[in-house]
């Protein structure tokens, strides 16, 4: 699997060097309008996080959102359905233009990838319409119905990564943001006046629904070039249909895996816990993706980027690119102590969710880190396979902490604790390969990480006064980050000497 993807790393280089992509002005500007995007999604967001479970409280129970974040918790897997298609086409197409497709040879796969679809979602429907009476039957049906439309859109995404296309990835977040901010405001207000009581949880996943498959249909509409007319025959595409297949699995397995040491934790909860208990816990998730949504932009246009790099360019870079994210990410961590005093004014039901976000929010620095910079260097390396055998030594070291965690405390705390724990064993696992390749020293970025992590941790916990702490802590960061990355800073901001 690791020669394939080292074949096609050489097989896409004059196309990667042909591409204007890798012009500095071109990245940022595309950093620019995925942020944008990722803005407006940022916005709906808010909405869904911070509305959402207050209309789906019913008195004091939290029941019907703890049953919601479970459908999105088993959603999540949805892509693990494509089998490795759509990072193929990602692999396969990166640094490419869109108007230089072939677009017969094109079209015949799009066929394919949907008809495939369809049968898949049908081996999750159809056993689910038996059980449709209760949760977990209701739950499932629509993840069946769901995985159809989230998989074909994730299969034209990925054209449009591939071939640079950022404005209309932009545009989907828009629409989809415009879209939900619509029908939760309609909600809240049929909550407000009385015409509901509360939300319940099979109502939501209908409106949910309904915006997943209205951005496959714009999808679908919007790339009509690709999808319908003349085609080559699926016999003649069979051979390269196969090469998406063995190229992308590597990639697939290791971004489940990785999604699965994120998971884990909630994994554990909502199987050892009450559902209500669930919905606290799965009420911090909520809000740490808020912040995760803010750095989504860099990661997505980032691989693409890197693919055009050459290893010398790749290796003068990585230290740069880390300080650029742990710096980043650190000042996104002053987002806790406004969302604290959301929650404890708007959604007290959820309050006990704050020890766990107090937790797990510094965590984000390591995840960022090795979701957005060290593993798309090991995509662009080739080397996937090694990310893979790492993750899966990580996966496993998760699921025995959070067995220990359960069985000698039991509460979700200890869990969140352990997840943590095992975040800085990852982040060293999978920075120890590239240190070791290129004889680097990083150890200058995990201590910044350790002091920004400490800073944020003792401020939230000594000090009871949460604007105070708050003060202190974007103190500290400043300090630290200045002490640590002056020129870099200097250099960005150009200030004067």
């Amino acid at each position: 699997m690791q020669n394939d993807e080292e074949k096609l790393n050489i097989e896409n280089k004059d196309i990667n060097n042909s591409s204007n992509l890798d012009e500095p002005k071109k990245v940022i500007k595309n950093i620019f309008i995925v942020v944008f995007g990722n803005i407006c999604t940022i916005l709906a967001g808010v909405l869904v996080g911070f509305l959402i479970p207050k209309i789906m409280q019913n008195g004091d129970s939290t029941i019907d959102y703890g049953f919601y974040k479970i459908y999105t918790l088993y959603f999540g897997y949805i892509g693990l359905f494509h089998f490795g298609f759509c990072d193929g086409i990602l692999l396969m197409f990166a640094g490419k233009k869109y108007e230089d497709l072939e677009k017969e040879k094109i079209r015949c796969y799009t066929k394919f990838f949907i008809i495939f679809q369809f049968i898949i979602s049908l081996f999750i429907l159809i056993p689910s319409i038996f059980y449709i009476n209760t949760e977990y039957g209701f739950i499932f049906l629509f993840i069946g119905i769901n995985l159809f439309s989230g998989n074909i859109t994730e299969y034209y995404q990925q054209i449009c990564q591939a071939t640079g296309r950022f404005k209309e990835l932009s545009l989907r977040n828009i629409i989809k943001a415009l879209l939900n901010s619509i029908i939760i405001m309609v909600l809240f207000i049929l909550w407000k006046i009385s015409v509901i009581d509360y939300l319940k949880f099979q109502i939501y996943i209908y409106c949910v629904t309904f915006v997943g498959w209205a951005i496959t249909i714009w999808y679908i509409f919007n790339h009509r070039d690709i999808t319908f007319g003349k085609s080559i025959k699926i016999k003649d595409a069979l051979p390269m249909i196969k090469k998406f297949y063995i190229i992308g699995i590597p990639l697939l397995i290791s971004n489940f895996v990785s999604n699965f040491i994120l998971n884990i934790d909630r994994q554990f909860v909502s199987i050892l816990f009450p559902t209500e208990t669930y919905a606290t816990y799965a009420f911090a998730y909520n809000m740490l993706q808020l912040i995760t949504t803010a750095t989504g932009a860099i990661s997505l246009v980032l691989f693409p980027t890197l693919k055009r790099f050459s290893e010398d360019k790749l290796k003068n870079h990585y230290n740069y690119f880390i300080s650029i994210v742990i710096m980043f990410v650190g000042l996104c961590l002053i987002s806790y102590f406004p969302l604290y005093v959301i929650v404890i004014h708007w959604l007290e039901g959820y309050s006990s969710s704050l020890p766990i976000f107090q937790i797990i929010l510094p965590g984000l620095i390591l995840s960022s880190t090795i979701n957005m910079i060290m593993f798309n260097y090991y995509k662009a390396l080739g080397k996937s396979t090694i990310y893979f055998i790492n993750s899966l030594i990580i996966l496993l070291l998760s699921i025995a902490a959070d067995f220990v965690a359960y069985f000698v405390f039991k509460t979700t705390l200890s869990i969140s604790i352990a997840s943590v724990i095992v975040m800085v064993l990852w982040y060293f696992i999978t920075d120890i390969y590239l240190v070791k390749k290129w004889k680097i020293n990083t150890i200058k970025n995990f201590i910044y990480i350790a002091l920004i992590i400490t800073s944020f941790l003792l401020s939230t916990y000594l000090i009871s006064n949460i604007y105070l702490s708050g003060v202190i802590y974007l103190i500290c960061y400043i300090i630290i980050s200045f002490i640590f990355y002056f020129k870099l800073i200097k250099n960005k901001f150009k200030f004067s000497e």
